[in-house]
């Protein structure tokens, strides 16, 4: 009898680390092939960034200043609001208005990008950053991102983006709750006819206000995205877009990228009373890793 119940017992431990093994994380719609859990034995480290230096490492990253990423831009990136401070960058959003170029921009926010004097681009592998995110108030209109665009994109809005972490909580309608999201923006009118590829992942909502680790496995069919090394959502090649009014299919970029970490603000619900002091974003390092050929 004892036999049989040590059997039992085995076959059922069995099951349960064949169900845990076999569990998926969500997806476009086709099975993903990426790992549910990351495992940094299957990657090389390329490039990193941990800030404890004291000052911002020009090599690597070029600072906005004044900077305005599109014409009608609502508030303005400059360098006061990029600072290492006791070994973290940090990156701030503030109401402080500013003119420049004979235009006053009352929000301010903070900007960088791996473009410096060296720079850093990449086409796939794995990218991350251990970040820590500020306590947004009801209707806020803070917006922190890590997020990537092309090495050659000279069309941003219009053309191609990948958004590994958003925070916002005004971007879901009337849920005013606090998420972040990831996004993959593919193509153009012009490029693909009528068709602009808007892929947004579900939301998540946990503690922002503790460090998380927020990470992308990029592949050439697939992109997946990872909170404390555990996937959440990939974007699978050929799936549908979940944006009803274009349709079309999904595309993974098979382009050279180079980083951003930016804090915006949002020109619906801006209020000044909202940063009596200014909303600041943590970032403890970057890396990232390429892929071992298997």
């Amino acid at each position: 009898m004892n036999d049989i119940k040590n059997s039992f017992a085995f076959i059922s431990i069995f099951a349960f680390l064949f169900t845990l093994a076999s569990a998926s994380h969500d997806t476009s719609g086709s099975h993903s092939q990426h790992p549910d859990v990351i495992n940094y034995q299957d990657f090389t480290l390329q490039f990193v960034d941990d800030f404890n230096q004291t000052e911002i490492n020009t090599k690597y990253w070029k600072v906005g200043d004044n900077l305005l990423r599109t014409p009608t831009q609502f508030q303005i990136y400059t360098k006061e609001n990029v600072k290492i401070k006791e070994g973290q960058l940090v990156l701030s959003a503030q109401y402080k208005p500013t003119k420049f170029e004979e235009k006053i921009y009352d929000y301010s926010g903070g900007y960088l990008e791996t473009k410096g004097s060296q720079g850093f681009k990449f086409k796939y592998g794995y990218a991350e950053a251990r970040i820590k995110l500020p306590q947004l108030q009801f209707k806020d209109s803070s917006f922190p991102a890590f997020w990537a665009l092309p090495a050659d994109n000279s069309r941003w809005p219009y053309s191609v983006e990948i958004d590994i972490m958003e925070y916002c909580n005004v971007c879901s309608g009337n849920d005013t709750n606090d998420y972040i999201f990831s996004t993959n923006i593919y193509g153009n009118r012009t490029q693909y006819g009528d068709c602009r590829i808007w892929y947004r992942s579900p939301m998540k909502q946990f503690k922002f206000t503790d460090y998380h680790l927020y990470g992308m496995l990029w592949t050439q069919n697939e992109m997946t995205f990872y909170i404390d090394n555990v996937a959440y959502f990939s974007y699978i090649i050929n799936d549908p877009s979940n944006n009803k009014s274009v349709g079309c299919p999904i595309v993974i970029p098979d382009r050279e990228f180079y980083l951003i970490l930016d804090f915006a603000v949002i020109k619906n619900n801006a209020k000044p009373e909202h940063y009596n002091q200014p909303k600041e974003m943590y970032v403890d390092y970057v890396k990232v890793y390429s892929l071992n050929k298997k």
